[in-house]
């Protein structure tokens, strides 16, 4: 088995993510590797302003940044076991382009993403980030459905 030292999980507190999570904590047992949790948020918590929320909105646009990506992260934190070793991290951008940076930036070994479980049509007009990272990506990328 390639030795996966560094795996990177972007998380999203999906159930995708979460299969995500559950495929590197079964690659970091064998390969006794760390793994770096990555929330990205299109805003920061500088944009979050409870007073003046728009209900029509995903909570993703309305709700507090800093408290979707704090439960996100703790989310994935608690399914790791004691003796595993990971960081959380998060990012400001577009998910893709932050993931792809990260993975360069701190020389990941292997990606596990979850897929959205697009079609080809929706895929297509839609866009997709693991998509987009599997073609990308400057190491080998696991899409967990």
């Amino acid at each position: 088995m390639q030795a996966f030292g560094r795996i990177l999980v972007p998380v999203d507190g999906s159930k995708n993510s979460d299969k995500a999570i559950a495929a590197a904590l079964d690659i970091t047992s064998v390969s006794h590797g760390q793994i770096d949790f990555l929330y990205v948020a299109y805003f920061n918590g500088n944009t979050d302003d409870p007073a003046d929320q728009i209900s029509w909105l995903p909570d993703e646009f309305t709700g507090s940044i800093q408290q979707i990506s704090l439960a996100v992260l703790q989310h994935a934190a608690q399914q790791v076991p004691l003796d595993s070793i990971y960081t959380t991290h998060t990012a400001t951008g577009i998910p893709a382009k932050q993931i792809l940076k990260f993975a360069k930036d701190h020389a990941s070994d292997l990606i596990v993403i979850g897929g959205r479980g697009l079609g080809l049509v929706e895929g297509f007009l839609l866009g997709s980030v693991s998509q987009e990272v599997l073609e990308r990506a400057c190491c080998p990328v696991l899409i967990v459905k």
